[in-house]
This record gives C-alpha cells, sequence and structure tokens, in this order.
C-alpha cells in the first residue's frame, strides 16, 4: 500500500492511500476478485435511555420499542488482503469522537487500518445518543461495531452489480418560499396561498449495489437522499423510522437473510413532508415510505449491470472551516431570550425545528468561538469501479447531485452523516432565500446560526474536495 501527500490548491493537504489489484488494473470479466462480507447486529438498547433527533424539552426519555435497531456493515478485500469496511448504524448521527472509539475499537479487532472504516448514520430520529458519556452508549456502540468484525469474518468472492432508479413520491424540499419574501420550512402551519414553493429539488434517484455470493443474491446497498424524520418528538419508541421498512419489504421479496444495508444521502433539505398535507407522523406512514423505496429498489436490482475490476482505494482530507459569526446584535438577543429562560424555563416539545430558547443558549456559546477553525474529514472510497463519499454532516441534496454528475466514476454514492456530524452544510444560494435580518429562521432553519455552525460556502469547500478526491482515486 503507497500513502501519497497531495496538495491541493485551496484545499489543503490530502492523505490518499492507493491499493493496487495484482493485475494492476481493471479486470474486464464478468467477476472481480474482490472479496465481501456483509453482516448484520441487532444493537438496539435498553429502554429508558435518551432518543435523540428531536427537540423535547426536559425529557427525552425512550419508553419502549417498536422496531430494532441495526449496525450493518460491508467490508471488502482486494486480492492482496488490502480491506475497507462500511458501517451503517441506525442512529441520528455521531460525532468525531465516537467514529474515532469505534474505528479503533475495529482496527483492534481485525486487521483493517483506522483511516480505512467509513461509519455512517441513517440518521433516524427514533436513536440514541451517540456521545461516549451518555449512559450505556460505549456499550452498544461497540455492539453496532461488531457487525465490521462479523462482516470481515465472512469474506466471500463476490459478484457486484449497480443499479439505479428514480422515486419522487416520497421526498419533498423543506425550504418554501412565501409571499411576504421570507423562508418557511415545511412543518409549520400555513394560510392557505401563503406558500408559493419550494425554494429547492429534491434528488429522486436511488442507487444499489447488489451482492452475490456463491450463486445467491445476499445483501443490497441502497442510497437514497431523505431526512429519516417521519417520526416526530410525538414518538417515544426506538424505531429505524422509513430505513427499517426498506429492510423488511426487500426481504418479503428476498428472503430473511438478505441484508440491505441503507446509506442516507446528501438531505439537509430534504425530508419526507409535503407542506400541503403537513406531518403524518404514523409507523405505518414510516412502512408506506419504505416500502415504496423498497420497490423502487427492487427495480433498480432488475435494470442492474455488473461491476468490474478490483481496486480498493481510500482517499481521506480534513478540510479547514472558519465558524460562523455571531454579530453583536444576535448576541445581544441572546442574552434577552436568556434572561427568559431564567424566569420561565426552557418551552415544551416540539414537533420539529428548535425554539428561540435553545438558539440563544447555542449563540451565547458560539459567539465565545467565532474566531476559531476547525478541520473537518471528507473521506472517499473506491471499490472496483463504484466509489462512496462521506460528508461531516446535513450537506443540501444540490450538493449531492452535483457531486454524482462531476464524478468520474460510473457510480457514485454520496453520504451526509458519516465519520461526524457538523450540523449543516447549506448552499451558498440558501443564505440569500430571505430578507436581511438577524432573527431566528429568517432565511430557513438549516441557515440559522446553531443549526449551520460555520461560515458560508463551507459547503462547497467540502463538496469541492470529494470532487478533487474522487479524480484523483479515478486515475
Amino acid at each position: 500500500m503507497k500513502l501519497f501527500n497531495i496538495l491541493l490548491s485551496g484545499v489543503g493537504l490530502v492523505n490518499v492511500f492507493f491499493m493496487p489489484s495484482c493485475s494492476g488494473g481493471t479486470q474486464h470479466r464478468d467477476q472481480s476478485p474482490i472479496q465481501l462480507g456483509i453482516a448484520e447486529i441487532n444493537y438496539t438498547p435498553e429502554v429508558g435511555l435518551d432518543l435523540v433527533g428531536n427537540y423535547r424539552g426536559d425529557d427525552y426519555a425512550s419508553r419502549g420499542v417498536h422496531d430494532s435497531l441495526y449496525a450493518k456493515a460491508i467490508v471488502a478485500a482486494n486480492s492482496k488482503g488490502e480491506k475497507v469496511a462500511l458501517l451503517s448504524i441506525d442512529i441520528c448521527s455521531m460525532t468525531h469522537e465516537p467514529v474515532e472509539f469505534l474505528r479503533e475499537y475495529i482496527a483492534a479487532k481485525t486487521d483493517i487500518q483506522p483511516g480505512n472504516i467509513m461509519i455512517h448514520a441513517t440518521h433516524t430520529h427514533s436513536g440514541p445518543r451517540s456521545d461516549l458519556d451518555a449512559p450505556k452508549a460505549r456499550e452498544y456502540l461497540l455492539k453496532a461495531a461488531g457487525a465490521v468484525i462479523l462482516a470481515d469474518k465472512n469474506l466471500t468472492p463476490t459478484k457486484l452489480f449497480t443499479g439505479r432508479a428514480e422515486e419522487d413520491r416520497v421526498s419533498f424540499n423543506r425550504r418554501l418560499k412565501c409571499i411576504d419574501g421570507t423562508t418557511h420550512m415545511c412543518w409549520e402551519k400555513f394560510e392557505p396561498g401563503f406558500v408559493i414553493g419550494p425554494l429547492g429539488p429534491i434528488d429522486p434517484e436511488l442507487i444499489t449495489l447488489s451482492l452475490e455470493q456463491e450463486g445467491k443474491p445476499t445483501g443490497v446497498i441502497v442510497n437514497f437522499g431523505c431526512h429519516a424524520t417521519t417520526l416526530t418528538g410525538n414518538n417515544w419508541l426506538y424505531s429505524a423510522d422509513y430505513p427499517g421498512y426498506i429492510t423488511e419489504s426487500l426481504r418479503r421479496v428476498r428472503g430473511k437473510d438478505y441484508i440491505p444495508v441503507f446509506l442516507n444521502g446528501c438531505c439537509g433539505n430534504v425530508t419526507q413532508v409535503d407542506y400541503r398535507v403537513g406531518f403524518i407522523d404514523t409507523y405505518q406512514e414510516c412502512q408506506r415510505i419504505g416500502y415504496i423505496l423498497g420497490a423502487t429498489a427492487l427495480e433498480a436490482i432488475n435494470n442492474q449491470e455488473p461491476v468490474l475490476g478490483d481496486m480498493i482505494a481510500v482517499s481521506s482530507e480534513m478540510v479547514p472551516l472558519k465558524h460562523i459569526a455571531i454579530s453583536e446584535e444576535q448576541f445581544a438577543w441572546a442574552i434577552a431570550i436568556k434572561k427568559k429562560i431564567d424566569s420561565e424555563g426552557m418551552p415544551p416539545l416540539q414537533a420539529d425545528g428548535i425554539p428561540d430558547e435553545e438558539y440563544a443558549l447555542q449563540w451565547l456559546k458560539m459567539y465565545e468561538t467565532q474566531n476559531e477553525i476547525d478541520s473537518l474529514e471528507v473521506m472517499v472510497i473506491r471499490i472496483a469501479d463504484i466509489a462512496f463519499v462521506g460528508f461531516p454532516g446535513e450537506m443540501f441534496t444540490e450538493f449531492g447531485m452535483d457531486i454524482k454528475f462531476r464524478s468520474p466514476f460510473k457510480s457514485t454514492i454520496v453520504m451526509g452523516l458519516t465519520n461526524n456530524n457538523m450540523a449543516y452544510f447549506p448552499t451558498r444560494d440558501s443564505y440569500t432565500q430571505g430578507p436581511e435580518g438577524f432573527t431566528p429562521m429568517i432565511t430557513g432553519y438549516e441557515t440559522t446560526p446553531g443549526t449551520s455552525l460555520y461560515e458560508i460556502g463551507a459547503g462547497e469547500k467540502l463538496a469541492e474536495s470529494a470532487v478533487k478526491q474522487l479524480n484523483e482515486l479515478f486515475q
């Protein structure tokens, strides 16, 4: 394995690990010599631990289990024994600290290098906390990591196939253009005629990567971009949300041993809520969305093509980003709201979004760090002729669509909430979608300081890093 340090103009130093195949190039035959292992583990925590994903006032404790939470893993190895791993966990998000904790644990239990492990959160809003100081968190996170260890033991010569299909009935851009020039969100209540329409697109493309081992389909990666927020703050039970029903629907066709692995796309501004209807926060709605996407995945599988080649490569870059600034006017507003909190307390739970009181507390903290710079990881994995891009937060869907368009690979699977969660990364244009001012929500939820942590243009820097890394790995 060779390590190249590549200096890319404007974005810094890239560490690229090239893992050549024994033949030194693509194999033009039906089956690649790549071996893959696929596995899943039910890691569902004990009831009573906090749920994460919605503002719930002062009570976040789970009340039970509606459907189990899983960790699912793919491990790939080429003929030289070099390996990469992808771990997808039914959890809202994971920051850098638990990700590094799991990488080191997996590396200690296998011969997979920590930097070759990509960890993704499906973004269900009905899962447990992932911070390491949460009660029992280390216990259930290590259990989830066991999916990679099991997949590594299951390495088998594998035929790979990629497919794609489109589904535009289950996802909606949640940022809304309104007649008064403001930007509002899909979970708000509107008078008839107030909303003009959505301010951005959705990405209807669903991509599959299917595994065939010993002549039998054994599993599939399903990539689609939509918030897993069907269940709101009104739900108190553990649930994988609609991704769990993608698994259920595919298993009804492929059998109970078939393992679907869901990788959520760039869905920062895309959700399952049609503002014209409002929230339908039921398990039946989770099932409807999951089964529709399951059927779409089957359509993609029916139209799939073989994946050629045996190259495995990993690239990672730490991209420097400056914290978003909190103005003196914003700081003064936060102080005034803090006084209200001191006298009245925090507001009760709400279906979605964040109340002003929560923003005020965040702004007071952000004011002290607004001149700091963080370095965030953008990671790219190549398996044969397929590329996987992982971003450290909730990227707007436009970024994912653009990266897939610009990628030199035939199929590129782009994911948010991978290896970290540093909140939202809106497009530059989204910060202009509304009148000037500092009041929370004036240009929409995602662009408000607190839900967005980095200066305008941060998302574009991360996306540019991904495209450059893709081009390097394609060579």
